[in-house]
């Protein structure tokens, strides 16, 4: 197949949606000041970024590679244990949602009181990815039972590409199982749609199969498939 590379980020952009369509994940990553370049053939893409690491993206069945990449994601990867030097680490789904056009709601609040928030990721979310002092932050909402309790919470982020994404969705422990993340999601999706946001994205585990489908409930759809490859130096073993 022919492969083509610009070096335009707004031409990486429109590649990646008519190779992967619309909400497709390099949309969420391409950040215009660390586009270096992106590549495709007719049904494969890639995308490389600059920054502490040389950041790739890969969807597609056979994604143009990058021998400068640091660090990358694979969609659906066929490429085994390694590229060129980088090792298959974690493995995680991409999930989006065009919130203008989806239709549910959730009793969400607004949350301000830093403190509150924080207490809870410790105690039922340590590996949070996102916490209050984090600068992309848009906003953090909850929801609270009839005592006025936080059951459950979760950020609005807005990332560097200008896209949305959910973060640090996360339910008292004791209180799992009960509907609380989806209605969480839903209301966040409600609130991102008030505000004139197209579309939303997030990150989960492959293995946690409880919060995909949650998140599919809401109205998320699966994009991609991912293992994370990185260098010997930056693999947590």
């Amino acid at each position: 197949m022919t492969e083509k590379t610009t070096f335009d980020p707004a031409l990486g952009l429109r590649w990646s949606v008519e190779v992967a369509g619309e909400g497709n994940p390099a949309a969420f990553f391409l950040a215009p000041e660390r586009f270096e370049s992106a590549s495709r053939t007719e049904d494969s893409y890639s995308l490389t970024l600059t920054g502490d690491q040389i950041f790739g993206l890969g969807v597609g069945p056979n994604p143009p590679l990058n021998q400068r990449w640091t660090r990358c994601v694979i969609d659906h990867s066929s490429l085994g244990e390694s590229v060129g030097p980088l090792r298959a680490g974690d493995h995680w789904d991409f999930y989006s949602v065009k919130a203008s056009a989806t239709p549910v709601d959730g009793d969400v609040v607004v949350l301000h009181d830093i403190a509150e928030i924080t207490e809870l990721l410790q105690i039922h979310a340590a590996d949070s990815s996102v916490w209050p002092s984090d600068p992309e932050v848009v906003d953090w909402y909850g929801l609270r039972d009839e005592n006025d309790y936080l059951v459950s919470l979760g950020a609005l982020v807005r990332w560097e590409s200008g896209m949305h994404v959910l973060a640090s969705i996360v339910t008292v422990t004791e209180l799992r199982g009960q509907g609380f993340a989806q209605e969480l999601t839903q209301g966040i999706i409600a609130r991102a749609r008030e505000q004139g946001i197209e579309w939303l994205g997030l990150g989960v585990s492959h293995a946690n199969v409880a919060a995909q489908r949650v998140y599919r409930k809401a109205g998320f759809v699966l994009r991609a498939n991912f293992t994370t490859y990185t260098s010997d130096m930056n693999h947590d073993d």
